[in-house]
């Protein structure tokens, strides 16, 4: 089977885009891991050829799903970020 072109489970998750799969042999900081198994059920519901790539994989532990991690009193301007501590 091909490996999917980057990003490319943004397409078949579009209804969640806050959420992200990663593989987990890359570190991840930033992030928490997330309970899959409403997004191997949308996976394995659709036609694309690439949803199975993405579904056997989270099923295996080669892929993880993840969301950003919140920050708190985070302050931007003009591309610029401003913590409070």
């Amino acid at each position: 089977m091909n490996i999917p072109p980057k990003g490319y489970y943004r397409q078949l998750l579009s209804e969640f885009p806050q959420v992200r799969i990663a593989f987990t042999h890359t570190p991840i900081v930033g992030c928490r891991t997330i309970d899959a198994r409403p997004f191997i059920e949308v996976l394995d519901q659709s036609t694309d050829p690439y949803a199975k790539f993405y579904s056997n994989g989270l099923r295996n532990g080669n892929l993880v799903t993840i969301v950003e991690n919140s920050v708190d009193r985070v302050y931007s301007n003009n591309g610029e970020l401003y913590f409070t501590s």
